[in-house]
């Protein structure tokens, strides 16, 4: 049960960042892959699972009080940090591909659309 959540979570995200980087161009979010296999999507996603599942769920609990004083607005933050550090974890210690971004604007509406992602995904 646990591992079945792990994993449709793991390909939840995988798609979710598969849109945002080949479909949604106006976003300018790439990943350029050096090598193209499997294992590599599977270790960018994991990465970003990593991150977004286990290590921001801890951020945030630790940061209720501040996102209760803010009504919120703290979460965003948060989730811009996180978009940041996967493109920052993915540039300088994963030799297979490079993650670009390019503004604050676009990695706010990019962690808008994983929030909404996510949530049509998992009601599936």
């Amino acid at each position: 049960m646990i591992i079945n959540k792990i994993l449709s979570s793991i390909f939840i995200n995988t798609l979710i960042i598969y849109i945002i980087s080949n479909y949604i161009t106006w976003l300018d979010f790439k990943i350029i892959f050096l090598h193209c296999s499997l294992e590599v999507y599977l270790l960018i996603w994991a990465i970003f699972w990593i991150l977004d599942v286990i290590l921001k769920k801890i951020v945030k609990i630790l940061s209720l009080p501040l996102n209760i004083l803010t009504l919120g607005i703290f979460g965003i933050i948060v989730n811009i940090w996180f978009i940041y550090l996967f493109a920052y974890v993915i540039n300088n210690y994963v030799d297979v591909a490079t993650v670009q971004i390019w503004t604050i604007i676009q990695v706010f509406i990019m962690s808008i659309l994983i929030y909404v992602l996510n949530f049509l995904f998992k009601k599936l």
